[in-house]
């Protein structure tokens, strides 16, 4: 816990804390825009049918904010955990009189609190927002149940989940390169693979809820693989340089 409130302490999260705002936005703004979908006369019959619904509108956002949290996780992630391993910063860090495994972890454990707290925050309180206004507007076709609620939760702690998988696995990617742009991208290819899927996740919940479990405990055991072999790596070998 010491290590975790000095990290925090020492992290500027103020920018990413803005970017997660401007999702919420983004996902309130994108649940209106689809509501509005099968009033137009020049719309598909299959997009009148899934966003003249409450869970069609949830699922497609699901599957936008899967993409920009899985981006904005792993660029924090390369930030805060692969940066600082890059040039004299890890000289410094391996000085420390504190296991560079418990660095690291702690790091990794800040950055999952964070991704956590801004993805069920941010859908979830997206969808509440949207579903209350469209409700007391008549905006929505549906009608709006307790149920609607629960799946919003239900699919927001899959996001979130499918999106600490990706950005763990990212971040290993992405430190054995040393590369901000391989970290990114592959977080990016990760989550486009995925989003057919969570778009459609009352269909494929129990192939995608495996699938979840399967990639989390994947990116957790890369990055404990990660963490072990910190405190056998020399200050020199960790250094490399850092690449764009």
């Amino acid at each position: 816990m010491r290590i975790l409130r000095l990290e925090l302490r020492k992290t500027n999260i103020c920018p990413y804390c803005i970017a997660a705002a401007a999702i919420f936005l983004c996902l309130l703004g994108l649940s209106f825009l689809f509501a509005y979908v099968p009033k137009l006369e020049s719309g598909s019959q299959n997009s009148a049918v899934l966003f003249s619904s409450y869970s069609g509108i949830m699922a497609v956002n699901g599957a936008i904010a899967l993409m920009a949290f899985s981006a904005l996780s792993s660029a924090m992630g390369y930030r805060y955990v692969i940066r600082e391993y890059c040039g004299a910063q890890a000289i410094l860090l391996f000085s420390y009189p504190i296991s560079p495994k418990r660095i690291l972890m702690a790091k990794t454990l800040l950055l999952m609190t964070f991704t956590s707290v801004a993805a069920i925050g941010s859908t979830l309180c997206s969808f509440t927002a949207f579903a209350m206004a469209a409700s007391a507007l008549s905006f929505a076709e549906d009608q709006l149940v307790f149920a609607h609620f629960v799946t919003a939760l239900r699919n927001s702690i899959m996001i979130t989940c499918l999106a600490c998988g990706i950005t763990l696995c990212s971040i290993r990617i992405g430190f054995a390169r040393r590369s901000n742009s391989m970290t990114v991208i592959s977080a990016i290819l990760f989550s486009m693979l995925l989003t057919n899927f969570v778009a459609a996740i009352d269909a494929y919940f129990a192939g995608l809820f495996l699938f979840t479990v399967i990639l989390l405990l994947t990116g957790i055991l890369l990055m404990w693989n990660l963490a072990n072999s910190m405190d056998s790596m020399e200050p020199s070998t960790a250094k490399g340089r850092c690449g764009i």
